[in-house]
């Protein structure tokens, strides 16, 4: 799956050939197709083996006793090490969501990430209830966006910017008030937590 991974991630579904897949990978076309069915079910079959590991990070993560902080920090810097690990396979998730509608077969990743949107959120949801002026979703979305904001820039530039330090900026960014150093002002302390 790894040379199916790279040649997707590199020239694009309709760019490679089972031919091409099966000569990088050292094995031969009956070998393959045992596996899988046609070229498409080995795309989708890469496609759920990379969100089947955000799940389980994820599910890792609920499990998690420390805070809330810790628990995001954790997520992101999870995150940062799987792009690490793995680059081809986030080359290939950027190819395949930048690219024209029908260059890859169809593949539900917009549910995906909103299943990830809403795990996130929920860790949320348990530390801060949800109150007319929070939205755990919005916070879950922007911490979700200036992640991959980061895994671009790793992407593109090869800058070893994608380490545990990063996740916590990103998360103070998002949790202003998690940090035990910060304090609300009085005036709002009145009026009740936002």
């Amino acid at each position: 799956m790894d040379a199916a991974t790279e040649l997707f991630a590199r020239r694009g579904y309709a760019g490679c050939s089972i031919r091409e897949i099966c000569k990088m990978a050292g094995i031969t076309k009956p070998v393959l197709y045992y596996h899988f069915h046609s070229k498409e079910h080995l795309y989708q079959e890469l496609m759920l083996d990379i969100f089947n590991q955000t799940k389980n990070d994820l599910l890792r993560l609920s499990k998690f006793q420390g805070s809330l902080r810790d628990r995001l920090v954790l997520y992101v810097h999870s995150q940062f090490l799987n792009t690490q690990k793995e680059p081809c396979q986030c080359r290939l998730l950027f190819r395949m969501m930048f690219s024209p509608e029908g260059e890859y077969p169809y593949f539900n990743f917009v549910k995906e990430f909103k299943h990830e949107r809403k795990a996130v959120a929920g860790f949320i949801k348990k530390q801060y209830p949800v109150t007319r002026q929070s939205n755990p979703e919005l916070v879950s979305s922007a911490l979700m966006g200036m992640m991959l904001i980061q895994i671009l820039e790793y992407l593109f530039t090869g800058r070893r910017t994608l380490t545990r330090r990063m996740a916590e900026k990103l998360v103070d960014l998002v949790l202003p008030f998690s940090a035990a150093k910060i304090s609300l002002p009085a005036s709002i302390e009145k009026r009740g937590r936002p």
